[in-house]
């Protein structure tokens, strides 16, 4: 495993409240000089709900995110080659022709994402990615349940055998949703803000940087505590640049159940 002491203890200390002397482009280009091959790779895999994100906005229209994989002219070329993608989007642009479909069944993606992702992963990745999936998850069944809306039809591309799905479901003809006891706190801060999109963004932002920064092994100066400081700037740099608008887009991206 390669050592990266001296790139590590250059970084300077992330919080949910500083100001970026970088942007993530810095960061990435920095990374892309001073990682191996196999180790950039593992830093492409954090970044690839991004690209979700990114292929879902170029169908509507909209502003990409450019921290992703993709630059936009890269990305439309992408979608129409496939050389670069992974297997279940290629599926998944098989299946459904038309952009209206692609939209319509968009968070199968996501469920596919996660599920294709985590079984080849470990270490901190496979650490990430639980988290962004059961945060989703979560989100998803407070928001179905503020919303009348039937859980098991918003969650129909998940599998309902996993613990965490079956846990949802069971609730299905509950008058509200009661999370694992690890995400009791999110559920608090959902009630808390709900009615405000950008308040409930940037607590559930805090909310994903303090568990991230939990799993971070100060000991360890691998290819680990990169990605965790990767995944934690991430949210910083968005914490940065929130408004209003932006608040309600990354609400929306956090279920991905809409």
């Amino acid at each position: 495993m390669a050592n990266y002491y001296f790139l590590i203890t250059a970084f300077p200390p992330l919080s949910c409240e500083m100001k970026l002397e970088m942007s993530f482009k810095d960061l990435k280009e920095i990374l892309l000089l001073n990682l191996s091959a196999k180790d950039f790779h593992e830093v492409e895999r954090i970044l690839r709900p991004i690209d979700l994100y990114n292929i879902k906005a170029f169908w509507l229209g909209l502003p990409l995110d450019e921290r992703g994989n993709f630059r936009e002219k890269d990305l439309e070329e992408e979608l129409l080659v496939q050389g670069a993608l992974p297997a279940y989007l290629i599926d998944y642009l098989a299946r459904y022709d038309s952009t209206q479909d692609r939209l319509r069944y968009f968070s199968s993606l996501y469920a596919s994402l996660y599920k294709e992702e985590s079984e080849k992963l470990k270490g901190f990745s496979k650490c990430y990615y639980v988290l962004g999936r059961e945060v989703r998850l979560c989100l998803a069944a407070l928001r179905a349940k503020r919303q009348g809306r039937d859980i098991v039809r918003e969650l129909q591309f998940e599998d309902p055998t996993d613990p965490f799905v079956a846990q949802i479901l069971a609730q299905k003809d509950a008058l509200s949703y009661s999370p694992p006891q690890e995400y009791e706190e999110l559920k608090n801060l959902f009630i808390e803000n709900s009615l405000d999109p950008v308040k409930l963004d940037r607590a559930v932002l805090q909310f994903q940087f303090d568990r991230i920064e939990q799993m971070e092994e100060i000991q360890d100066f691998g290819i680990d505590r990169i990605l965790n400081y990767v995944a934690r700037f991430l949210i910083v740099e968005s914490l940065a640049h929130l408004n209003q608008k932006q608040g309600m887009a990354t609400v929306e991206q956090l279920s991905q159940y809409e």
